[in-house]
């Protein structure tokens, strides 16, 4: 049997070689989804360099937000009306004029040789984050899959809701911003110099703020060029700076402390700790690892750190509860319900319930929060016009004056 050397990904994220022995390049891959490895690169050992094939475009397929959303449903469908996981990929496999149907079929290869759907998602796209895996990998434990699948995909259209709705909001003032920008450059660079020549005609000295309109003007026609590479620069800085770990974590500390945004940011991380916990307790996933992979979901750097002093502070013989208070990442009411579960010794029924309480509660908070983006937007941006218009008003009437003198 023929031997290929490989490149591939481990859980953890770290780069593993070696070789492996398989009927084919395929079938390689299909070995190293079934270890765990996310195979990069395959190569027949012996092979030049000129023939080594990498796989990232054969073995990975990228999939929009929509398209997650609609497998997800689908599976769910399938499998709640009594199908197993491969009859349900291969009714899927019809669709080949999609990339579900392409999914499907990448997918059941893997899961007809013996590899985990989540672990096979994983294998395949990189659409599916490390949050989908592990809850598809707790539905898989706990033999409720379908249900799994029907609350990802409530889940993943809850999200795709709040994108929508805090984007629509945005888009007027974006325009009014967009409109207000573009007036202020016509009045300076073409309606003032204008009414400075008008004035210069009739022998009248320009007020003042004429002057300064016109400095202003001649430096956006002589340097325009520059300040738009000034600009792109600053722009590029800010994007730098941006991705560097210590403004990342004040600016999701910001998320979680700045009223309104604090709201959502807060509901959001509670249902998705409740929800994935929950399910991760009843697929028979002990605490600790459970707590583990809860945090390597969170995408809030503060919030991270926060779980890991909890997680911490668990593995040393504190309760949940106590752990989540002393973390103050989670609201008293949550914390409350935290501690009936432990009480009671049904932790994760009570998580479960109390997520499908939250999901309500958190359409109810992003429909508040949403209603006032847009009036608050407004009212900023009629300041910002009103001082606009009221500044070129005064300085039309400023040159009528000085022309009647």
């Amino acid at each position: 049997m023929p031997a290929f050397a490989f490149q591939a990904l481990s859980a953890d994220g770290s780069v593993k070689s070696g070789s492996i022995e398989a009927a084919d390049r395929r079938d390689a891959i299909r070995l190293l989804a079934r270890k765990g490895l996310q195979a990069r690169s395959i190569k027949a050992e012996g092979a030049g360099p000129e023939k080594k094939t990498v796989i990232e475009d054969e073995a990975i397929l990228r999939l929009k937000k929509n398209e997650v959303i609609g497998f997800t449903e689908d599976m769910g469908d399938l499998l709640a009306s009594g199908l197993q996981v491969e009859q349900a990929l291969q009714a899927m496999e019809s669709r080949t004029a999609s990339k579900t149907g392409l999914l499907a079929k990448k997918v059941r290869e893997l899961v007809r040789d013996g590899v985990p759907l989540s672990t096979a998602l994983k294998q395949v796209s990189p659409s599916f984050d490390e949050l989908y895996c592990n809850m598809i990998a707790a539905g898989e434990n706990s033999g409720a899959l379908d249900e799994i699948m029907d609350r990802q995909a409530r889940h993943l259209r809850l999200m795709e809701a709040v994108h929508a709705k805090v984007t629509g909001a945005l888009i007027y003032p974006a325009f009014l911003i967009t409109s207000g920008g573009a007036l202020a450059i016509i009045m300076v660079t073409y309606l003032l110099p204008k009414l400075a020549n008008l004035l210069t005609g009739t022998g009248k000295e320009p007020p003042f703020m004429i002057k300064v309109s016109l400095g202003l003007s001649d430096v956006i026609k002589d340097w325009w060029w520059a300040i738009l590479i000034f600009m792109a620069l600053i722009f590029m800085i800010l994007f730098a700076i941006h991705k560097t770990p210590a403004v990342q974590s004040a600016w999701h500390r910001f998320l979680i402390a700045f009223p309104g945004i604090r709201d959502i940011s807060r509901a959001r991380f509670e249902l998705q700790f409740f929800e994935t916990l929950g399910s991760l307790l009843r697929g028979g996933v002990p605490l600790l690892p459970a707590l583990e992979l809860v945090r390597r979901a969170v995408t809030n750097l503060h919030v991270k750190k926060a779980i890991t002093q909890a997680e911490a502070m668990v593995q040393e013989g504190a309760s949940l509860s106590s752990a989540m208070r002393k973390s103050g990442v989670l609201q008293s009411q949550s914390i409350d319900v935290i501690r009936i579960g432990e009480d009671t010794g049904h932790l994760a029924e009570v998580l479960g319930k109390a997520a499908a309480r939250m999901d309500t509660q958190l359409t109810r908070v992003i429909d508040r929060v949403t209603a006032l983006i847009q009036p608050i937007m407004l009212m900023i941006m009629a300041a910002l016009v009103g001082g606009l218009v009221w500044t070129m008003v005064n300085i039309v009437f400023s040159t009528l004056s000085q022309l009647n003198r």
